[in-house]
């Protein structure tokens, strides 16, 4: 693949630094420790595209530096019917499920007849 860059580009907007990858000429995404944060994306007529985390259109933009900063300060929304600090609970309910299911699995081990 040519023109894809193997270093990130770094830009520090707000207190937790954004990390821009270009991918192929004119595609850039971005991240922020680790997790996806949007991308822009340059137009045929030289424009740049700003997308959110959620791959959903934010605006229009003159240059690149305009489209990062819209991506960089879009709002990040939970999906639908997502509640913050749910998944801690699933996975609680899912760790005891496991325990529960090994001790049936050991007790009818020991309590099978010639064992």
């Amino acid at each position: 693949m040519s023109g894809v860059l193997t270093t990130p580009v770094r830009v520090e907007i707000g207190p937790a630094r954004l990390t821009w990858m270009r991918v192929e000429d004119g595609f850039y995404v971005a991240s922020r420790a680790g997790e996806y944060v949007g991308f822009a994306e340059r137009t045929t007529d030289g424009h740049f595209l700003g997308f959110d985390s959620r791959s959903t259109p934010i605006g229009r933009y003159a240059d690149l530096k305009e489209a990062q900063r819209a991506v960089a300060t879009a709002p990040i929304d939970e999906p639908a019917g997502r509640k913050p600090g749910r998944g801690a609970a699933l996975h609680a309910v899912a760790a005891a499920t496991g325990l529960v299911a090994i001790a049936t699995f050991a007790t009818a081990l020991l309590t099978l007849p010639g064992v």
